[in-house]
């Protein structure tokens, strides 16, 4: 017969433990009945075309489990909680495909009833204005597992989407986007999309796979969003970039003549702003402007010689990170062709990555001294981010590789790509232990954005060329010469690297002088498109089979699980790792000594 003890004391410890308790006691026997009450529907979402909420009830606790077959590859996505009523996110549909959904529903006694007959959810095609993309390689077995978000703009017409494709190159995932120039869109660890809103609106969202508004953030009063970079912090605080205006004396008027007259102008600062990610107070002001040389200039400078009303834009910052291992911020200021860092408790300067002409005496101290060969120096960087290894990988736009008054590269020569460096800060040297341009492969060059992360369980690198206005030295287009290409690579961390992905944005059939190509400021590899937090495990409950205790529950098998037993829930003693019943996260543990602790307690560590 199969029994049931009553639930006791849960707990829910800090990650990655949590964990539910349970005595041995009377057993009950457990009802047999499980019907549908109603449902199941499927409710397509109109701001997410390819998702849709699947809503049901059933007489009893229940939790749902679905097999969807599009006509060519068939899935199964298993949800754990249990509950009478239930509405769950369906996502990873592809576009212009008939779907069936079958949906299964299992008690805590792991009675399962299906429906009757399947759901029919037919996904429409992607909007004609969609960016047009080729895969030109993906070898799987080698790449990063998940998904790649992004947002994505065609220049051509100004529509923007925040867009999901797997590993094949297909779209699972899209959000039409109507504020352009928010380039930047992160997962948070529930699976939510973070995402910076700059002026007017001034603000960072959270947006939920079905296109929902979730949770709103203003930005400090006084302090724009600048829309290049957000940091959503472990201490529950919000790291973003600003733009204001300063006044400064002493300005180089140009950037091709060294004995160039000095006047006073307007110039851009990026101040970096915390804000508590609680009420958005503001908590701290850090301007680069006082921590660098103001009147500095590269050829970039100019550029862009006034950056909406600011000034000139002699900094540009397009980056902010932590770096937790000495509580410091990294900064990347494209328009200085530096990399720096600081304290946050005390805002001193602590080094600075980046060619060292044309810096005061004052800062020589500061300057990252290279060392070794081969190595590159950063210009017009992008994206800097601490690998586990502790090095820092950035992309490197590698803008004029030259600094006032060299003679520059021109852009057709050029080239572009992700650079990891070591940095001593002891020693105040820097040394290049990766690059991604000896693979053999097309000469890309992006005069702006970018993006390298890595990738953690392959070791790979993902590289965003967001704006290829060259490939081996010639425009993408004969016919617009200024369109440009997307170019997402996957790279093998290998000294010679290899591409293991290649996704390719461009529409080679448009022949219109007026065709602009596509844009996109960075990409992420995210690991699913559900979040998989470590929750205590749903439906414990002991069964006495053949005079043996078996402790049975339900769980996501993305994390592993530990049986313990004590009989004063003081003392934990581990019994070892429950067995997965099939697929769909059915756990077993049989205590084969259970008789020798006499009255006790379990609990289930999620790990």
């Amino acid at each position: 017969m199969r029994m049931k003890i009553n639930l006791t004391i849960p707990i829910i410890m800090k990650k990655p433990l949590c964990a539910i308790l349970i005595t041995v006691g009377s057993l009950t026997p457990i009802s047999h009945a499980l019907t549908f009450v109603s449902g199941p529907t499927l409710v397509r979402q109109s701001g997410a075309p390819l998702a849709a909420v699947l809503r049901l009830t059933t007489d009893v606790d229940s939790r749902i489990s679905v097999v969807t077959t599009d006509g060519t590859n068939s899935w199964q996505r298993d949800f754990y909680d249990f509950a009478t009523t239930h509405s769950v996110p369906l996502l990873g549909f592809k576009p212009a495909r008939t779907n069936q959904v079958l949906v299964k529903a299992y008690d805590k006694a792991r009675n399962v009833i299906s429906a009757q007959q399947p759901l029919t959810f037919v996904t429409g095609r992607l909007p004609a204005s969609f960016p047009h993309s080729v895969v030109l390689k993906s070898d799987p077995n080698r790449m990063e597992p998940g998904y790649t978000l992004f947002i994505i703009q065609n220049q051509t017409d100004g529509t923007e989407y925040i867009t999901i494709m797997d590993n094949s190159g297909e779209v699972v995932w899209y959000m039409p986007w109507t504020l352009n120039n928010d380039g930047d869109v992160r997962q948070l660890a529930n699976g939510d999309l973070f995402i910076e809103e700059q002026d007017p609106l001034n603000r960072f969202i959270e947006v939920n796979l079905l296109g929902q508004l979730v949770k709103t953030w203003p930005a400090a009063a006084g302090h724009p969003v600048n829309p290049h970079d957000v940091v959503l912090t472990d201490h529950d605080t919000i790291l973003y970039l600003s733009d204001t205006s300063r006044v400064v004396t002493n300005f180089p008027s140009n950037d091709t003549n060294a004995m160039a007259t000095l006047h006073t102008v307007s110039v851009r600062d990026n101040p970096i702003i915390e804000i508590s990610a609680t009420n958005s107070m503001l908590l701290n002001v850090w301007s680069p402007m006082n921590l660098l040389d103001p009147t500095r200039v590269t050829y970039l400078a100019y550029d862009e010689y006034n950056f909406a009303g600011y000034g000139v834009d002699n900094e540009h910052a397009n980056a902010v990170i932590e770096d937790p291992r000495d509580n410091s911020i990294i900064v990347s200021l494209r328009n200085q062709n530096a990399v720096f860092k600081f304290s946050r408790a005390t805002g001193q300067l602590k080094w600075i990555l980046g060619p060292h002409a044309n810096w005061g005496t004052n800062f020589q101290q500061y300057l990252l001294e290279p060392v070794g060969t081969p190595f590159q120096w950063n210009y017009g960087q992008h994206a800097p981010e601490i690998t586990p290894q502790g090095t820092l990988l950035l992309y490197n736009n590698g803008d004029k590789q030259a600094s006032p008054f060299d003679p520059p590269v021109a852009d057709q020569d050029n080239h572009s790509g992700a650079v990891e460096y070591r940095i001593d800060e002891t020693n105040r040297t820097v040394s290049q232990v990766w690059a991604s341009s000896p693979a053999n492969e097309d000469r890309l060059y992006t005069p702006i954005v970018g993006d390298a992360d890595w990738l953690p369980q392959r070791g790979n690198v993902l590289v965003t060329y967001g704006y290829v206005l060259y490939v081996n030295g010639v425009y993408p287009s004969t016919n617009a010469p200024g369109a440009t290409m997307v170019r997402i690579k996957e790279y093998t961390h290998d000294p010679v690297p290899e591409v293991v992905f290649d996704l390719s944005f461009f529409d080679d059939n448009n022949k219109s002088a007026d065709y602009y190509g596509y844009f996109c400021y960075r990409s992420d590899r995210i690991s699913d498109l559900y979040s998989h937090p470590a929750n205590p495990v749903s439906g414990l409950v002991l069964n006495q089979q053949n005079q043996k205790l078996v402790l049975e529950f339900s769980a996501d098998p993305t994390h592993s699980y530990r049986i313990q037993a004590s009989t004063d829930l003081k003392t934990w003693t581990d019994l070892g790792a429950p067995v997965q019943e099939g697929s769909s996260g059915d756990f077993d543990f049989e205590d084969v000594n259970a008789d020798q602790l006499g009255s006790h307690f379990y609990r289930v560590v999620t790990q």
